[in-house]
């Protein structure tokens, strides 16, 4: 593929931001990827309509959603860093260099493809229907990044990335549901996946076990859950305790109905206050 016109990379003005070129690429990867069969008509017509996400748990389409998530890498997530104290550690990683570029960079393009691997989702057998569903798409999302003729030409020749900062990429996409690992643990506690987990012996093991796994990235699995969870929802609810998660039924479910979103997002809404206060106690271990 070569880049036309409309995506140069440049303009009367200067350099165009790379990421936002990628971002404008991402249905026509999107439909490069995803497998021609009928199960798959209108995710090839629509790659970003939401009933072809998982309803329950994002908000928005795949699209949408890695909108939603470089967002928030950008202007949500430095904010709680700030807030909890940890954004010395996480500035000085990401403005780390490879071959020329900065991890930021770096990873905001890690972002944008992170999910591609859902464009290659699989299907199986739920009481004689036919469901789809996205196990396993980070590893898949990394392999097409690193091995994918389409993708790895658009980043290597077309967007100049080296193979180094390919690898990086790859690898930003690859991990970036590892922190949701924790939940392994937290299934075997007596608190189960909830803010009070996030304060036990079994979280903080957990999380030093995941780290310790991935030492080169650990900043980065942190960065990328945290900013994840933030893009599969854009509504927040102000909760510090499990107590006051469960308080806030009656204001999600109005929220949920006069916006005519489906009635079992409360989960993924529920939830984020969780995966944040993971988040938190992961990158204060580090």
């Amino acid at each position: 593929m070569t880049l036309n016109k409309k995506t140069s990379m440049h303009d009367n003005e200067g350099i165009i931001d790379k990421s936002e070129i990628l971002l404008n690429l991402l249905p026509t990867i999107a439909k490069h990827i995803i497998i021609d069969r009928a199960e798959n008509n209108n995710f090839l017509k629509n790659p970003d309509d939401p009933k072809e996400h998982v309803l329950n748990w994002h908000q928005f389409g795949i699209i949408t959603h890695t909108q939603q998530v470089l967002k928030a890498f950008k202007i949500e997530a430095p904010k709680l860093f700030a807030k909890w104290k940890v954004d010395s550690k996480i500035n000085c990683k990401i403005n780390g260099i490879i071959e020329g570029k900065s991890k930021s960079e770096l990873i905001e393009i890690g972002i944008i493809l992170h999910d591609i691997g859902k464009f290659a989702r699989n299907f199986k057998n739920e009481n004689g229907k036919l469901e789809h569903n996205f196990y396993g798409h980070e590893a898949t999302s990394e392999q097409l990044i690193k091995q994918d003729e389409f993708v790895f030409k658009l980043l290597y020749e077309d967007l100049g990335y080296t193979n180094s900062q390919v690898e990086y990429i790859g690898r930003i996409a690859g991990l970036h549901f590892e922190l949701g690992k924790s939940r392994d643990a937290a299934r075997k506690a007596s608190h189960g996946y909830s803010i009070e987990f996030s304060k036990s012996d079994e979280c903080t093991k957990s999380c030093l076990d995941i780290s310790a796994n991935f030492i080169e990235f650990k900043e980065e699995i942190g960065i990328l859950f945290l900013c994840d969870s933030l893009g599969k929802t854009d509504i927040r609810i102000n909760s510090e305790t499990d107590d006051e998660i469960a308080l806030q039924d009656p204001f999600i479910k109005q929220i949920l109905e006069e916006r005519k979103l489906n009635p079992s997002l409360i989960a993924a809404i529920k939830q984020l206050p969780v995966n944040i206060a993971i988040v938190k106690r992961y990158l204060e271990i580090l």
